[in-house]
């Protein structure tokens, strides 16, 4: 695949039979396995998964970005993935950055 096998990653989706609750219950299970500080990737934000998770970072250690992409994916994934220390505020900080340069009007760039 394009970044090999990918470790302590977790996706959850919010199918259509699922509440609000439902969505919380998943989402906590998750976060209550994980001690240290963990970033969640959502799609929409004001959307219900961006919600639940902003609720959430006041009981956990979590940081919610959203307009989420593979681009961003990939480029936090490789960013994690090895053993050095991690300022998440700086990493958060360059996630978003990526996802904005990530926005291109491919169209304007044959100009």
């Amino acid at each position: 695949m394009i970044i090999g096998k990918v470790e302590r990653v977790e996706a959850i989706s919010l199918l259509p039979e699922m509440s609000f609750d439902d969505f919380l219950k998943t989402a906590e299970s998750i976060l209550k396995r994980n001690d240290g500080k963990t970033i969640a990737l959502v799609d929409l934000f004001g959307g219900t998964p961006s919600n639940v998770l902003t609720a959430l970072t006041k009981k956990y250690n979590l940081e919610v970005i959203t307009g989420a992409s593979l681009c961003i994916f990939i480029d936090l994934y490789m960013k994690v993935s090895g053993e050095q220390e991690i300022n998440i505020e700086e990493l958060v900080d360059e996630t978003i950055k990526i996802a904005n340069e990530g926005t291109v009007h491919t169209n304007k760039k044959l100009d």
